[in-house]
């Protein structure tokens, strides 16, 4: 099925490595120009490399940049505009796990909120009117777990909130044929579930308690979601959450 993303221009945050590498590389895949934004430069070479040299039409453009930082949304959307113009499409990678506790340190909650919330807010805020005016847009988040865990993880608590924003705005913006949804990952193959799994064991372990399919995903099978959901093919779909996670389903809403 042609995605009909040619022509389009996507920026993925978290763009250099796990799922957001993976996401980066089947949008360049199917035709669309794509900027990776990350903190550490020579990550996001190195990504921009590989996708170029598997054979994308276009090289992705880099942004390096710290999502957390003041203002870091409408700095980036600038940017952004100066590289390329307009952006059709926002993929909201970027993310890290925390958990906190009764007590948590309040700087760790405000770098989460900087991180999972404003940025995401304000770099929306700031492309839409250029996807509104030209009535197509599509904002993506990657998500995760949204229910109640025993101790407070950070993550899951500004996942909730980034969605309920997310399913106001879908509604506000769907006329302008601009669509906002939420893709939950499961456990997806990374660094870091390689630290948290260490063995082939405790791998199976999991897998056999967890996870219907037996098996931990991979940034493709994701990524081919999110690149479905980019398309104008998937025009009348939005202010959805929609998990990945090989029928664990982990997800509250």
């Amino acid at each position: 099925m042609d995605l009909q993303l040619e022509g389009k221009t996507a920026l993925v945050t978290g763009g250099g490595t796990g799922i957001g590498f993976g996401i980066a590389e089947i949008l360049a895949e199917e035709g669309a120009r794509v900027i990776l934004l990350g903190r550490r430069e020579q990550v996001l070479v190195d990504a921009a490399d590989r996708i170029a040299s598997a054979g994308a039409k276009h090289r992705p453009e880099i942004i390096v940049h710290d999502l957390t930082a003041p203002n870091a949304g409408k700095e980036i959307a600038a940017k952004a505009l100066d590289l390329v113009g307009p952006v059709d499409i926002i993929v909201n990678n970027a993310g890290t796990s925390e958990v906190l506790g009764v007590g948590g340190a309040e700087d760790r909650w405000q770098h989460a909120y900087a991180l999972r919330v404003v940025a995401p807010r304000h770099l929306a805020e700031a492309l839409l009117p250029e996807m509104r005016a030209r009535k197509f847009g599509r904002i993506i988040n990657i998500g995760g777990t949204f229910e109640v865990q025993s101790i407070i993880n950070s993550a899951s608590v500004m996942n909730a909130a980034r969605t309920v924003y997310s399913k106001s705005l879908s509604h506000e913006v769907a006329r302008d044929g601009v669509t906002v949804n939420t893709v939950g990952p499961g456990v997806i193959l990374s660094e870091q579930i390689d630290k948290i799994f260490p063995t082939k064991e405790a791998r199976e372990d999991y897998c056999n308690r967890n996870i219907p399919v037996g098996y931990f995903g991979e940034p493709r099978d994701l990524a081919a979601l999110v690149a479905f959901l980019a398309s104008p093919i998937a025009r009348y779909i939005t202010g959805e959450v929609i998990a990945v996670d090989g029928g664990s389903h982990r997800f509250a809403f």
